[in-house]
């Protein structure tokens, strides 16, 4: 598993340096603040096979040519075999280092070559000396070794973990595809068919008694929609007896491997609904525990990488699948999560539990640069902390009135201020001027207009929508936001009120 990431010159990210991550990791942020191109960064370090076909011009900064460089640290070292002529030798190793170069000039001997070049290694735990690595064999002898031989596909590795991106097409994993989890399943299982098939008929000397009924079953399907008299095959099979061709039929069911066109459904009334038909949110979540069934039967550890889980999914689902989540990677040999998210759903049934570590993503101002930063919530602003109206805020720079209603009123709690009166005095006194105008109803009769602070003036508007003479006198977003803000400095300068 993962202990520490780095990532230079990719898309949006010109640096991370050593980023220690945990089992369950959550990037929060804006859009365009690189929380999925860290998922991809991840997957691309831990992928073996057409990477180079994989990459695009637009996955390098600005389209410069600085190299792209990603690091992953592994917790613990795994061990490797490397190549030594006809033999093999076993080292330890405890990252994995990919860099990404565009390539100069063209491949010698071909029309086109790959956009990059790639330099996509193991690297040793021990140190490296001037020309390279270098062990004992056993029969004492140096084995002295390069980068070169440290690629990663050409090393041998039982330990080395396997990665799975859900991107917003969630399906891959139950279709069938290169590398795909499903296909193994359905090789599999015609394998099984075949074997079992053959065992039947060298054990009996004649054909397996199932072989019989597959064309009976085709046959009754047929007759319902009357193939035999469909024009199409009348036509084409008048052309193939020209030809001296045995006749030629439609078959839906493959005698030999009859899972080949084999689909993961549920059924709602007498039909098989695939999958894909019952919402992509419950497609992702399919799909994922079909993955973690087959990792957890094999004794294997995954690499989960989840964009956006919450996507189409209503609040108690996503409630149900970061309980999950977190379920599987809290195991003593759990699988390792890392998910971006929107959804203060999502992100609040995770955060503050063990093994869950919490980032956010963001733009520098007067860079541009995008920053990472872990969340905490050390200095927390309220006993019950992080609430929805914190992560709104401090994750997506999104002030609500529910936030301030939160802030006013513990404030408030806090201070003995219930009234109007006693808590705009309080403000005052820490320093915010009465600068807005309020004019009070009382039964529907205006009453003389007094100057009050911003936060009373926010929380009166929100409070006190029947009050017709201030109806259309309202607050600004950038109001609230400063409303919101002198609000926190007060619950942060006075310690009292924290955690008490």
């Amino acid at each position: 598993m993962i202990k520490k990431l780095s990532i230079k010159n990719f898309r949006g990210i010109e640096e991370v340096k050593d980023l220690e991550v945990d089992q369950f990791n959550i990037f929060i942020g804006d859009n365009g603040t690189s929380k999925t191109s860290m998922l991809e960064a991840i997957h691309f370090c831990f992928s073996p096979s057409f990477l180079s076909g994989r990459i695009k011009h637009t996955d390098f900064p600005n389209g410069n040519d600085n190299p792209i460089e990603i690091i992953v640290e592994l917790k613990e070292s795994i061990k490797v075999g490397i190549p030594d002529g006809y033999a093999e030798q076993e080292i330890t190793c405890n990252k994995v280092l990919l860099q990404i170069k565009k390539r100069e000039r063209k491949t010698p001997g071909k029309v086109f070559s790959d956009l990059v070049t790639l330099n996509h290694i193991l690297i040793p735990d021990f140190p490296k000396n001037n020309e390279g690595w270098s062990i004992k064999r056993k029969n004492n002898s140096d084995f002295n070794f390069t980068e070169r031989s440290l690629g990663i596909n050409q090393i041998r590795t039982e330990e080395l973990p396997r990665s799975f991106f859900f991107n917003k097409e969630r399906d891959r994993q139950t279709q069938k595809g290169f590398n795909s989890s499903f296909s193994t399943i359905i090789d599999d299982l015609n394998w099984r068919f075949s074997r079992s098939v053959r065992k039947e008929s060298e054990e009996t000397g004649k054909p397996a008694e199932i072989l019989g009924k597959i064309p009976l079953l085709t046959n009754e399907i047929a007759e319902k929609v009357g193939i035999n008299k469909y024009e199409v095959f009348k036509e084409f099979n008048n052309r193939t007896k020209k030809f001296g061709l045995d006749e030629i039929n439609l078959t839906i069911l493959d005698s030999i491997a009859p899972y080949e066109s084999a689909f993961l459904s549920s059924k709602k009334d007498v039909l098989d609904l695939p999958i894909k038909y019952l919402g992509s949110g419950i497609e992702m979540i399919v799909s994922l525990l079909f993955l973690e069934t087959l990792a957890t039967m094999s004794k294997e550890k995954l690499i989960i990488l989840i964009d956006e889980p919450e996507l189409h999914l209503h609040p108690r689902l996503q409630e149900q699948l970061a309980d999950y989540l977190w379920q599987i990677s809290s195991r003593k040999d759990g699988h390792q999560i890392f998910v971006t998210t929107h959804s203060p759903v999502f992100f609040k049934n995770c955060v503050g539990r063990s093994g869950v570590k919490t980032f956010v993503t963001n733009r520098e101002e007067k860079t541009n640069k995008i920053l990472i930063n872990k969340m905490t919530f050390a200095n927390r602003l309220f006993p019950w902390s992080p609430s929805w109206g914190e992560i709104n805020y401090f994750a997506y720079k999104y002030p609500t009135i529910e936030f301030h209603d939160e802030l006013y009123g513990y404030i408030q709690e806090k201070t003995k201020k219930h009234s109007e009166r006693e808590i705009d005095e309080y403000f005052n006194q820490c320093g915010i001027k009465r600068e807005k105008q309020w004019t009070r109803e009382i039964k529907g009769t205006p009453q003389p207009t007094i100057s009050v602070t911003l936060p009373v003036f926010v929380r009166n508007k929100i409070h006190h929508p029947e009050n017709q003479t201030m109806k259309d006198i309202l607050f600004t977003q950038e109001e609230l936001k400063q409303s919101i803000e002198v609000l926190i400095d007060i619950v942060k300068n006075a310690k009292d009120f924290i955690n008490d």
